[in-house]
């Protein structure tokens, strides 16, 4: 069954309406990204294929060590600002700017790989962006469209102050953005332990 109430469009319970925005923010994101990677300046392309080179080799001779601490920020970065923003009526524009700024990192970094080695870059692209992406995406998108429908909700009851004061998150909310912390650890983790390997054998198409 289908619901409206408002600003909400739900299905079964699932914001559907929210995803709806932060699915458009993240596709202008990759766009936007994809762009950038392909107009890149030649001498920053050249910059660039000698990071992916290096970084690559050193994939394939087994001596890349990540860092565990760079990892957990670079995907706990977002679902921190996400749960910020939702405690303010500025999560309504914040939380879909955010989608745009991870849309534009993913896109980019893959358009990267293939702007340096061709088509054959996805091959390493996949490992390194995409494998990760199959857990933080789904998690990433469930904290923001609860969130972003907490925002909305929020805005209603101001415009509307018969429907009372804004509610704070709610023990599902916070329950819900615990889940999605647990799965970008197995996602920081399967990086830390799993990609250097795969890296380095995808190293293999491109070097």
């Amino acid at each position: 069954m289908t619901e409206r109430h408002g600003m909400k469009w739900d299905i079964f319970g699932f914001p559907l309406g929210a995803v709806c925005v932060l699915g458009a923010a993240f596709l202008l994101g990759g766009i936007l990204g994809g762009c950038m990677a392909g107009l890149m300046p030649q001498a920053s392309a050249q910059a660039l294929s000698d990071y992916l080179i290096q970084y690559l080799q050193l994939a394939q001779d087994g001596a890349l060590t990540p860092s565990l601490w760079a990892m957990l920020w670079e995907q706990y970065r977002f679902l921190i600002g996400i749960g910020l923003l939702s405690l303010t009526a500025l999560g309504a524009v914040g939380i879909p700017v955010l989608f745009v700024v991870r849309g534009f990192l993913l896109a980019f970094s893959v358009g990267g790989f293939c702007r340096v080695f061709g088509p054959a870059g996805l091959a390493p692209a996949w490992f390194l962006f995409g494998v990760p992406a199959c857990l933080w995406a789904p998690a990433l998108f469930l904290a923001g469209a609860g969130s972003l429908e907490r925002t909305w909700d929020g805005l209603a009851r101001l415009a509307d102050p018969g429907r009372g004061r804004r509610r704070g998150p709610g023990k599902r909310a916070l329950a819900g953005l615990l889940l999605c912390g647990a799965v970008l650890l197995v996602c920081v983790l399967l990086e830390y332990w799993a990609l250097p390997a795969l890296v380095g054998a995808a190293a293999g198409f491109v070097l």
